[in-house]
C-alpha cells in the first residue's frame, strides 16, 4: 500500500513538472515572439513622402538656379557655397569700397530687336557709406570695338549659344572698355519680368519732373498706342505704366532723348528700391517667393546666390542714398552724330580723351558730391588752347561748381595749376584734380582769392 502511494505522489510530481515545464516554455516562447511595430509602418511613408518633397523643392530650385544664376560653376556648389557661406560672402571689389554691376533691360521674346538692350544702367555700391550711384549710358553710345551702338553687345553675346552668361560678359567687356572701370557683375531683365515685379509690388510711385506726351510709343502690332499723357506731379504706376515711363522716346517737352529717358530709368529705380524697404520685402518670404516664380524665366545674373545674400543684407539698410547720373550732352564731353553703319549715335566730343571720358565715369561717387558743395572757383585761362578751356569751363559748371572767369595775365603755362583756398571741398578738389589730371596746392600767402578755389587751365592740344 505504501508502495503504490510512493507511486502516485511520484506520478503527480512528474505530472507537475512535466504541466509546470510546459507552462514555462508556453511563457518564454510567448515572450519570445516579435511585438508588433507600428513604427515600420508610419516611418518608411513619411520617409518616401519627404523625399519626394524634397525632390520637388530641389527640382524647383535647380531649375530657377540654373535659370537666374548663369554664372559658369555648377548647381551643387552654388548651393554648397549657399549654406557654408551664407550672408559672410564678399562681393568682387567690396574691399576697395566699389561694387559695380551693370544693369541691363531688354525687350523679350515677341519683340523686335529682343535682346537688344533698351536700358544699360551703371550701378555702383560703396558698401561702407551705404552710397548707390546709378550712371545711365544712353543705349545709342557707340560701341567702338563692336562698330556698334553698345545695346548690341548683350545680343551679340547671346547670338552664338542663346547663353545668357555670354551675353552678360560681352555688355560687361564692353562696358569695362568704355568707362575703365572693373564691372564684374550683371543683371538683367526683360520688360514683362519688370511689368510683373511692380505689380506684384502694388505698382510704385514717381514724381514726373516735367509733362509731356508720346504719340509714337509702340504697340505689339508694330503700330502706335493711342496718346501717351505724363502729368507733373507725384504718380503711382502699374507695372505697363512704369515701362511706358521709362521706353518713351518721342515724348514732347525735351523729354525725346536717351538722355531723358535715362534719368526716367534711375527715378523708377529708385522708386523701386524705396517699395521693397517700405514693404519690408526682405523679410517676407511670400513676396520674395512670388518675385522668384516671375524672375525665374525673367531675369538673368552672374552674381552667386550667397553673394546676391550679401548685397540684400547691404542695400535693405535705410541708409542707403540712390543717386543718379547721366550723360549730358550740353556739358561738351559727349556729343551726338551719325555713323555711316549705324546711324545716330553718341560719342566723345572731338578732342576728349579716353582718360577724361574714364574719368567721369570713374566719379559716379564724387559727382553728386560735388553739387552739395557747391564749391566757387576763379577760372583763367593759361594755355593757348580756347577749345579746351572751354571743355574744362562746360564740365565744371555742369558738374555744379560755381565758376568765376577771370582774364589771365601771366605768360602761357605748358600744363594746368590748381590750388585750394578752401581744403572743406574734398569732392569738388578730387573732381578737379582727375579732370585735369593736376594735383592741388596750398594757396600761395600772395594770393588773394576770396573763393574756395583757383584753377589755372592749360594744355589741350
Amino acid at each position: 500500500m505504501q508502495a503504490f502511494k510512493r507511486v502516485i505522489l511520484l506520478r503527480k510530481s512528474l505530472i507537475f513538472r512535466y504541466t509546470n515545464q510546459a507552462t514555462m516554455q508556453q511563457f518564454q516562447d510567448i515572450q519570445a515572439q516579435p511585438k508588433k511595430r507600428w513604427f515600420p509602418k508610419i516611418f518608411w511613408p513619411a520617409i518616401v513622402i519627404l523625399c519626394i518633397i524634397l525632390g520637388v523643392l530641389f527640382a524647383k530650385a535647380y531649375s530657377f538656379g540654373s535659370k537666374v544664376f548663369v554664372h559658369k560653376s555648377s548647381f551643387f556648389k552654388k548651393v554648397t557655397t549657399l549654406v557654408f557661406s551664407g550672408s559672410t560672402s564678399s562681393l568682387k571689389g567690396e574691399s576697395e569700397g566699389r561694387i559695380n554691376i551693370l544693369l541691363l533691360g531688354y525687350g523679350g521674346e515677341g519683340h523686335d530687336g529682343p535682346f537688344l538692350t533698351d536700358t544699360v544702367i551703371l550701378a555702383s555700391i560703396n558698401p561702407e557709406t551705404k552710397q548707390v550711384a546709378l550712371t545711365s549710358i544712353p543705349r545709342d553710345y557707340y560701341w567702338e570695338d563692336g562698330k556698334q551702338k553698345i545695346n548690341f553687345a548683350f545680343a551679340a553675346g547671346y547670338q552664338p549659344h542663346h547663353d545668357f552668361n555670354e551675353a552678360g560678359e560681352r555688355a560687361l567687356k564692353a562696358t569695362d572698355k568704355i568707362t575703365g572701370l572693373d564691372i564684374p557683375y550683371f543683371a538683367s531683365i526683360d520688360f514683362k519680368g519688370f511689368e510683373k515685379a511692380v505689380d506684384r509690388l502694388g505698382g510704385i510711385d514717381i514724381q514726373i519732373d516735367n509733362s509731356f506726351t508720346d504719340s509714337q510709343y509702340p504697340n505689339d502690332t508694330f503700330g502706335y498706342l493711342p496718346p501717351l499723357i505724363f502729368e507733373k506731379g507725384l504718380e503711382k504706376m502699374s507695372g505697363t505704366r512704369a515701362l511706358q515711363f521709362v521706353r518713351s522716346r518721342h515724348g514732347t517737352n525735351l523729354e525725346d532723348s536717351d538722355i531723358a529717358r535715362s534719368k526716367r530709368q534711375a527715378k523708377v529705380l529708385d522708386a523701386f528700391k524705396t517699395k521693397v524697404q517700405d514693404l519690408g520685402i526682405l523679410s517676407s518670404s511670400g513676396t520674395i517667393n512670388d518675385l522668384l516664380d516671375i524672375l525665374a524665366d525673367r531675369a538673368h545674373t552672374n552674381i552667386e546666390p550667397s553673394e546676391l545674400l550679401h548685397l540684400a543684407e547691404i542695400l535693405k539698410s535705410p541708409d542707403v542714398k540712390i543717386t543718379s547720373e547721366s550723360i549730358d550732352l550740353e556739358a561738351g564731353m559727349f556729343c551726338d552724330g551719325t555713323k555711316e553703319e549705324v546711324g545716330y549715335v553718341i560719342f566723345p566730343c572731338e578732342g576728349v580723351s579716353t582718360n577724361q571720358v574714364q574719368t567721369y565715369f570713374k566719379n559716379s561717387f564724387s559727382n553728386t558730391a560735388v553739387k552739395t558743395e557747391a564749391a566757387s572757383l576763379i577760372l583763367e585761362n593759361a594755355g593757348r588752347d580756347p577749345e579746351y578751356y572751354n571743355l574744362i569751363k562746360k564740365q565744371l559748371v555742369n558738374a555744379g561748381v560755381i565758376v568765376y572767369e577771370v582774364p589771365y595775365r601771366g605768360l602761357p603755362l605748358s600744363n594746368s595749376a590748381f590750388y585750394k583756398v578752401n581744403e572743406d571741398k574734398p569732392a569738388t578738389i578730387s573732381y578737379i584734380q582727375q579732370l585735369v589730371s593736376t594735383k592741388a596746392l596750398p594757396k600761395p600767402e600772395s594770393m588773394t582769392a576770396r573763393t574756395d578755389l583757383v584753377l589755372f587751365v592749360a594744355g589741350g592740344k
